[in-house]
């Protein structure tokens, strides 16, 4: 029975981790040791675990198989005889590998939708600037085409010489009426206010008569260019057609 006890202590010492302290200043040394045999069992989760050599007491210690629990715990043990090393590392858990496997492949779908998205994005971003930038264009065009046309029409209003600028765009439309009065002041003088309330009215109606500036509200000045003093102003609020001539409503 001892010859036994001593063969499997041998083996244990193989297998085991912990009968000798691990110490750079450990000696080797053998020694003779008593190994008891009680029927001991290793219940894991509440299932008893199969070894080849059965766990033994030694000195009120008990010591079962590194190599037994290494495959409990799902780590790889590997014996170094040169170096009397026992090295003890994490297995690979194929479940996880490919749990891991298939989230890195999401990721990369992911990440090439949003690719996808934001070059979408960018397009659009691009097509949206160019359609504003047409659109600016556009309501110039139509800005500049009327501001000749009004001139056409009242630049020679009462047989004086006026020039109308307009500025702004489909909401807004700022006019300027100038008169050279170092030249027209008597002329001007002679206007009566019924005059200029005309001639302010017809030019705000016919700005809103241009479809792209129906809704434009207007704010506008009669003005001296030789001395650029404001000699009247007036306003258009496209929301009800109300016109007003130096604060008074026409």
């Amino acid at each position: 029975m001892i010859k036994k006890q001593y063969l499997a202590v041998a083996s244990a010492l193989i297998l085991t981790a912990g009968l000798f302290p691990a110490s750079s200043d450990a000696q080797v040394a053998k020694k003779n040791l008593t190994a008891n045999y009680n029927n001991i069992k290793v219940l894991y989760n509440g299932s008893q675990v199969s070894t080849t050599i059965e766990p033994f007491i030694v000195n009120g210690t008990t010591y079962i198989p590194l190599r037994m629990m290494a495959g409990v715990f799902n780590k790889d043990i590997t014996w170094d005889g040169t170096n009397y090393t026992i090295n003890v590392k994490d297995q690979a858990d194929p479940g996880y590998e490919s749990m891991l496997a298939q989230k890195d492949a999401e990721i990369e779908r992911l990440k090439s939708q949003i690719d996808d998205l934001n070059d979408e994005i960018d397009g659009l971003e691009d097509d949206l600037a160019d359609y504003e930038d047409d659109d600016d264009d556009d309501i110039d065009d139509v800005i500049s085409d009327l501001e000749d046309q009004l001139n056409d029409d009242y630049g020679d209003f009462e047989d004086l010489e006026w020039d109308i600028s307009l500025s702004g765009d489909e909401d807004d439309i700022e006019v300027e009426i100038s008169i050279d009065l170092s030249e027209y002041q008597d002329d001007f003088d002679d206007l009566s206010d019924s005059d200029l309330e005309g001639l302010v009215e017809d030019i705000v109606n016919d700005i809103w008569d241009e479809s792209d500036l129906e809704d434009a509200d207007i704010e506008g000045v009669i003005i001296d260019s030789d001395s650029d003093d404001e000699q009247y102003d007036f306003e258009g609020d496209s929301s009800d057609g109300t016109i007003y001539f130096d604060g008074d409503e026409i």
